[in-house]
């Protein structure tokens, strides 16, 4: 019966045991009970050995198969491993025992030869726990019923190894370290493939962690999908292992399209390789966390000091950062007064087309018509003709073409209250922008003015910068249509000069235009006090800001050379530090700006159709002073949209002042680490010089709204 029983353990068919195994039986199941002439003691020692040998061809077979099926590569050798090397230890203890029994060891073999069967079941009894585990993992990595589950993914069988190393059991705590070194050398393989050639997977490549989508129109895209890394990988670690990848796609594009340059093939990138790949196999497994991000991080920092510093021609550099400046952040100012303009004229044909012009007091009343990205980039195509109208012949505009080339205006189909964050690890997330939007004052309908970045641009500059910069646009925009909007009734507004010409009406007429302007004249107050506020903050903004800002990071950014992770750095720092320092971080403040620049809208919009209807009144044409109901009904409203505007305005310098109070400047809220990337940002930015102007004015020109 020993044979039967070493032949059964090592996974062969025995008349002792059934020849099939459901999971789930109870012990006494392994154990034939047709077989004749059994002691119970003997079944009972023999169901132990039956669970033993079934467990040894359950985890056999199951591996098998997760060898020849399993799509993840990282599985596949933590399988393999489990059928060469930890059930091939079994089996090594197997012929160990039958080593005993045949050489008469004496601490198998008794008195006469005898070899007890409890001795022989003995030397198994450490393997029970380790054989059950092995199984569980097996199924974990492939269930059973493959119809309700799916395999798990390497970065799961990852994390589960390293859980269960915690376990508390030492022999299951070695087995799983040891299958942990495995999954981590198979998962690192792909890694180095990535890091070192830029390559992603030839096999296996939809269990990493990295996507790339094919595009007709230009390079391949690649995206990270942080389900597929593995829990001990940080956040700043995947966005590092992603940026190396792309960069030397980067590198070969370069490589491709020069033939004078060799950069993959150099002499120097060849030592620079080598250096790579010692610092990856000077690792240890299992893979420690904080040596693991120590290495990428190195790796990053490497190759973007030795390599990817000359893909970044500077000329490049000052005119993609021109263009932001002078287009985005609205340096050159006619950009601004012609696209408001422009999508003021398209706004007023629509109203006309639609038959609205006079129905509605705001935008409200475009709201239910649908606008395409072409119409809406018609409006930005007459802005650029017009600004190029203003060149002249033997000057060439760089910024200008540029921007013509690769700038567009898109409607933006995220939600309104979903604000875009740095996606870079290493960006200043404490400075994430208010949930408040401005992107749909300048339309009905939510738009981004953004820029095409092409390569090798991108290496610096991601579209999380790009949907920064398009909300900075956005909010700069709002707050120049505003002015532009209240600035335009005094020179559109036909009663306040027919008031200044008295004389020539009758006396009813005079009567009825002093009735008006006096009924006009808390509007215009409001109207006055709005105007010098959004002056003012457009000035101290734009003016002081911005530019001080701007200037400090441009002078850092062209002084000399600077690798792309080090410029994208800064240059990230520097859209931080800008978007705090105007208060788009603010949320109370620019909820309160919104609601003003929403109820401004709304004034401006009712005082032109009151002084629509009281140009087509009897008035205007034959001196009466017939007031129709329609006419009282919108005066009335006006009224009351003068209220609402006192009242936003009162919450705007409210809220200035608190922050007067709350912080000074950028640098105390924005920690900058200068060593990393010898940047600091400018360390101005206090409310304080705003609100002394706000202050000045209300002294010098009776302005009650700053109380």
């Amino acid at each position: 019966m020993l044979h039967e029983v070493l032949l059964a353990l090592s996974g062969h068919p025995s008349p002792l045991f059934p020849a099939t195994a459901p999971p789930g039986r109870s012990s006494d199941d392994f154990v034939d009970k047709d077989f004749p002439l059994l002691s119970s003691s003997e079944a009972a020692l023999l169901a132990t050995v039956g669970k033993l040998a079934s467990l040894h061809r359950q985890i056999r077979d199951h591996a098998n198969r997760i060898l020849s099926q399993h799509p993840s590569t990282i599985c596949r050798a933590v399988a393999a491993s489990l059928l060469q090397t930890h059930l091939a230890r079994f089996r090594e203890k197997i012929l160990d025992v039958e080593r005993q029994i045949l050489t008469k060891d004496a601490a198998i073999v008794g008195a006469y030869n005898i070899v007890p069967l409890s001795a022989v079941v003995g030397e198994f009894d450490g393997w029970s726990r380790r054989m059950e585990w092995y199984w569980s993992l097996a199924c974990f990595i492939q269930p059973l019923d493959a119809h309700k589950s799916v395999p798990a993914t390497g970065a799961a069988v990852i994390n589960h190894l390293r859980s269960e190393m915690q376990t508390g059991f030492p022999d299951i705590e070695t087995a799983a370290t040891e299958l942990s070194c495995v999954a981590d050398k198979a998962w690192l393989k792909q890694v180095s493939a990535w890091l070192l050639y830029g390559l992603l997977p030839s096999h296996g490549a939809d269990d990493f962690f990295v996507s790339v989508q094919e595009s007709v129109e230009g390079p391949p895209s690649y995206a990270l999908r942080r389900e597929l890394l593995p829990k001990f990988v940080s956040q700043q670690t995947g966005n590092s292992l992603l940026f190396i990848g792309k960069s030397l796609h980067q590198v070969k594009q370069h490589t491709q399209g020069s033939s004078a340059s060799h950069i993959l093939h150099s002499n120097e990138d060849a030592s620079l390789l080598d250096a790579h790949l010692q610092s990856l196999s000077s690792l240890s497994y299992p893979l420690i966390p904080a040596a693991f991000s120590t290495t990428i991080s190195s790796i990053r920092s490497s190759l973007s000091q030795k390599v990817l510093q000359r893909l970044l021609p500077p000329n490049e550099i000052k005119l993609v950062l021109n263009t932001f400046r002078q287009i985005l952040l609205l340096d050159r100012g006619e950009f601004a007064v012609f696209l408001i303009s422009e999508a003021a004229d398209r706004l007023d044909a629509r109203r006309v087309e639609h038959g609205r012009y006079l129905q509605e007091p705001s935008g409200k009343d475009l709201r239910g018509v649908m606008m395409k990205e072409g119409e809406i980039n018609e409006s930005l195509s007459r802005t650029w003709k017009a600004l190029t109208s203003l060149q002249t012949e033997d000057l060439e505009d760089d910024v200008l073409e540029y921007a013509r080339e690769n700038m567009r205006l898109e409607i933006d189909t995220r939600r309104a209250t979903s604000r875009p964050t740095t996606s870079d690890g290493t960006a200043l997330d404490v400075a994430g922008l208010s949930s408040t939007s401005f992107n749909d004052l300048l339309f009905p309908v939510p738009t981004l003015l953004t820029m095409q970045i092409c390569s090798p641009l991108d290496l610096f500059v991601s579209r999380a910068d790009m949907d920064r910069y398009s909300a900075l646009n956005a909010y700069l925009l709002s707050l120049r249509r505003a002015h532009m909007r209240l600035s335009n009734l005094w020179r559109e507004s036909g009663s306040r000069r027919a008031v200044a010409n008295p004389t020539r009406l009758s006396a009813e007429a005079r009567q009825v235009a002093h009735t008006r302007g006096i009924a006009q004249r808390k509007v215009w107050a409001t109207c006055s006090a709005a105007v010098f506020l959004l002056s003012e903050t457009t000035a101290y903004f734009e003016g002081e800001l911005i530019t001080s800002s701007w200037d400090t990071f441009y002078s850092w950014a062209t002084a000399q050379h600077h690798d792309p992770e080090t410029l994208g750095r800064a240059h990230r720092s520097f859209l931080a530090a800008l978007s705090y320092t105007i208060l788009l971080t603010d949320a109370v403040y620019t909820r309160s700006l919104r609601d003003l620049l929403t109820h401004i809208d709304a004034l401006v919009a009712l005082f032109g159709r009151l002084q629509r209807l009281q140009q087509t009144s009897s008035l205007g044409v034959g001196g009466t002073d017939f007031l129709d109901e329609e006419e009282t009904e919108v005066a009335r409203e006006l009224d009351r949209s003068r209220k609402r505007v006192d009242a936003a305005l009162k919450d705007v310098v409210a809220r200035l002042r608190q922050l007067d109070h709350e912080r000074l400047g950028a640098a105390r809220y924005l920690q900058v680490d200068a060593q990393d990337t010898g940047f600091e940002v400018w360390r101005g930015g206090g409310v304080d010089r705003l609100l002394m102007k706000l202050d000045f004015g209300r002294m010098s020109g009776g302005e009650e709204y700053i109380v």
